[in-house]
């Protein structure tokens, strides 16, 4: 009799015990989701965010928050987002350098500020090819003029980036690589004085999003080469991909959001759920072709195989580059 109450006694505590978190993830979301940020405003992961946020307000009927904690080339705020509880209240939305901080930490033999598997994916938002711009005023027409031009002077034509193994220096790395040839590297404070040097010429190129250059294209001052996509863009049907003209690389500038790794399956699965929503709506889809920016939506598990492939390519080309000396 005695043993009998003692385990009907055990399963009650442990039915106390299991009670309140499985309420709270019936009632998730009961309080505000806070999108954290490790840009500052304005950029390509602030502008999606703020466009995916009064989307997800409306489906999971709570306020979402979208808050900028910029710095260290955005290890501040994702390493925010990597210890912040796993109840579902606080996302990461971010890009590349997920993949690239904790690598660059490797290089220079730091101890990293997070690592990929402190988190889990919710979806990709966007997945937006990078182009190679040249200054309109180089001789250079064609990527192979390009090419054989840097053949014949090594290390001598200039071209800018945004900073050391930022989202517009990786590409321009690949792109050496691959064609076995070397240039000069002025890194910049960002990606808007990186392309102030190319139209002040200061640098002949640089990569970047075509939403962001496609103006300076109409106006004549920078002609785009070639694309780093699988498939040629709507936006410039006429500029070859590094693939067709022979070079086996691609690189995509991409958004999207992450939750903590530990945070329970079924808030997962409502936050997929809601994204998937949000990302039809009329309103989300205005601000995303107002950006520049296709929506290129892939649900969490799609996303972390295609997470994994880019990752690689990223890791990769971060190790060539090494400190960058």
């Amino acid at each position: 009799m005695k043993r009998w109450i003692w385990a009907l006694a055990a399963l009650l505590c442990a039915g106390m015990q299991a009670g309140p978190s499985a309420q709270a993830q019936e009632m998730y979301p009961n309080r505000p989701i806070t999108i954290l940020i490790g840009f500052p405003p304005g950029g390509s992961v602030d502008l999606t965010a703020r466009a995916i946020a009064p989307a997800l307000e409306r489906i999971l009927g709570q306020p979402v928050l979208v808050q900028n904690r910029a710095g260290a080339a955005a290890a501040i705020g994702t390493q925010a987002a990597a210890r912040a509880a796993p109840d579902g209240y606080t996302i990461a939305a971010t890009t590349t350098q997920i993949t690239v901080l904790p690598v660059v930490d490797e290089v220079f033999g730091r101890p990293p500020n997070f690592t990929r598997d402190e988190f889990q994916p919710i979806a990709r938002i966007s997945a937006d090819p990078v182009l190679l711009f040249v200054n309109a005023e180089q001789p250079w027409k064609t990527l192979k003029e390009l090419v054989d031009d840097a053949k014949k002077r090594p290390g001598q034509i200039v071209y800018a980036s945004g900073g050391l193994h930022g989202v517009t220096h990786l590409p321009i790395e690949m792109f050496l690589k691959a064609a076995g040839i070397r240039m000069r590297h002025l890194p910049t404070a960002g990606g808007g004085p990186a392309m102030t040097a190319v139209l002040g010429n200061n640098a002949a190129l640089l990569s970047s999003h075509p939403g962001v250059s496609g103006p300076q294209v109409k106006a004549g001052k920078l002609r785009p080469l070639a694309s780093w996509g699988a498939e040629r863009i709507t936006a410039f049907p006429d500029v070859p991909t590094f693939k067709e003209l022979g070079y086996d690389i691609e690189y995509y500038l991409w958004q999207a959001l992450f939750a903590p790794k530990s945070v329970p399956e079924p808030i997962i699965k409502i936050l997929r759920a809601a994204v998937a929503k949000a990302v039809k709506e009329p309103d989300f889809l205005q601000a995303m072709e107002k950006a520049g920016s296709d929506v290129a939506y892939q649900d969490a598990p799609e996303f972390k195989v295609w997470w994994d492939q880019d990752s690689k390519r990223l890791e990769d080309i971060v190790r060539v580059i090494g400190k960058g000396e």
